[in-house]
């Protein structure tokens, strides 16, 4: 267990005061702290000033701490692999006394442009990949530029170290207030930040003590699905509009295989492979880089059949064009074909530029996600459905982020196992009448 003591190796009336560390028998390192003492007011035995002197300079107090935080960043270090030198020790003691040269680095707008360069180079801890996706890229760019924009409505550059709870309510107000987003947007992007801070941290350089109490907050919003009933009423509308026809097609295509928008919509014919006497799409997930093989249910392969095995065409070649177009038609869609159930949820706002909470008619909620959790939803709590079947093509790792996408509990199995044990115990109950009808039968039969 590594220890810290303090010495003086000099009688002038002046004395620098060193700091001893010991890591292990092996590695034991010494250093200068920057404070200086009279030996006539140093205890020897105690490692510290004497309880007697006055200490108008706090010197105790700073060398207490002092040794604590050395503790620590011996800890972490070991815990990381990292080396410790005299020059690290030297270095630790000159962040703690805010000693060491202010580098553009350790402002945070410019790590962050740092920690976005290096996104290429990150190791995926789940997939062991290199890299991240282009769209993980775009999201820590995007808050990266709010940072630039925060500094510039401040009139000052934050650095690392002062990313604490008193910024984060800074950030929180102006998020808020300036770029009215919504309150899960400005959770997430808190996360985003302490990330960045938490690379800095991990490659030596020094943040805010506060950094571990600085959090990120989800705030549930209401699921939004389209019911069966709602997708008969869809399938069966007739549409003077093509865009509006392939749009209701591509809603289905997505009912039925739960998949994002950005998958969704990029597949075609070359996607169907037969396996085992049975078509299924296979592809691998943008997001996740997950290969999910889905099978073709009834409803898909109408569509294809109807197109001549054909997926519907897209509205444009870009991606984002294209998904923007698909949110519009569907809204569309959904409003001639009155799917107009007032149900709660969060609508854009054109004049406040931002997501309000409210009563509104299910049409104008739909947007593309609603295929995805349209699936995961209609199909969860059946018995013909177990839930690591739907889990595998709607590629969630564990149950309990399938539930909390849904927006289920636990207990929600319960009721589904309730459920059939009610019908298997009114099957059992059907079979003994039987019983009992086929043996008044019989004795009936034997008494003539």
């Amino acid at each position: 267990m590594a220890t810290v003591k303090y010495l003086l190796q000099s009688k002038s009336e002046n004395a620098p005061i060193y700091l001893r560390l010991s890591v292990n028998r092996d590695l034991v390192i010494k250093r200068k702290t920057g404070l200086y003492i009279n030996p006539e007011n140093w205890s020897n035995d105690k490692s510290l000033p004497k309880q007697t002197y006055a200490d108008p300079k706090n010197i105790t107090s700073d060398l207490r701490k002092l040794k604590g935080y050395i503790l620590d960043e011996v800890n972490e270090s070991n815990s990381n692999g990292i080396e410790i030198t005299g020059d690290w020790l030297q270095s630790k003691i000159d962040l703690h006394f805010n000693k060491h040269e202010v580098v553009e680095l350790d402002y945070l707008t410019e790590y962050g442009e740092y920690f976005i360069n290096n996104l290429k180079y990150k190791v995926n801890a789940k997939s062991k990949g290199v890299g991240v996706s282009n769209s993980t890229q775009k999201k820590y760019r995007t808050i990266v530029n709010k940072l630039i924009d925060f500094d510039k409505k401040q009139g000052k550059r934050t650095k690392l170290t002062d990313v604490n709870l008193s910024f984060r309510s800074d950030l929180i107000d102006y998020f808020n207030k300036v770029d009215k987003l919504s309150d899960n947007t400005i959770g997430r992007y808190l996360k985003f930040v302490k990330s960045i801070c938490l690379d800095a941290k991990k490659n030596g350089f020094r943040v805010s003590t506060q950094l571990n109490d600085f959090l990120g907050f989800t705030v549930k919003a209401p699921k939004i699905i389209l019911t069966p009933k709602e997708l008969e009423i869809l399938k069966n509308k007739e549409f003077s509009n093509n865009n509006h026809n392939i749009a209701r097609d591509w809603l289905i295509i997505g009912c039925y295989t739960g998949q994002r928008v950005s998958d969704l919509l990029r597949m075609e014919k070359s996607f169907i492979q037969h396996i085992q006497d049975h078509d299924f799409i296979v592809l691998e997930q943008i997001k996740t880089k997950k290969t999910v093989q889905i099978p073709i249910h009834y409803e898909v392969r109408g569509i294809l059949n109807k197109r001549n095995g054909e997926f519907p065409p897209t509205f444009a070649n870009n991606m984002d064009s294209c998904k923007a177009m698909f949110n519009r038609y569907l809204k569309e869609l959904c409003k001639l074909a009155e799917i107009d159930t007032i149900v709660n949820g969060n609508k854009f706002d054109e004049k406040k530029k931002r997501y309000i909470n409210g009563n509104y008619p299910k049409h104008e909620l739909v947007s593309s996600h609603i295929c995805r959790r349209s699936f995961a939803s209609n199909f969860y709590a059946s018995e013909l459905y177990p839930t690591p079947i739907l889990m595998n093509i709607t590629a969630h790792s564990t149950e309990k982020m399938f539930l909390e996408y849904i927006g289920k509990k636990p207990i929600d199995y319960s009721l589904q196992l309730a459920e059939i044990w009610q019908k298997e115990g009114l099957k059992q109950k059907r079979l003994k009448e039987q019983a009992s009808t086929l043996e008044l039968i019989k004795d009936a039969s034997n008494q003539n």
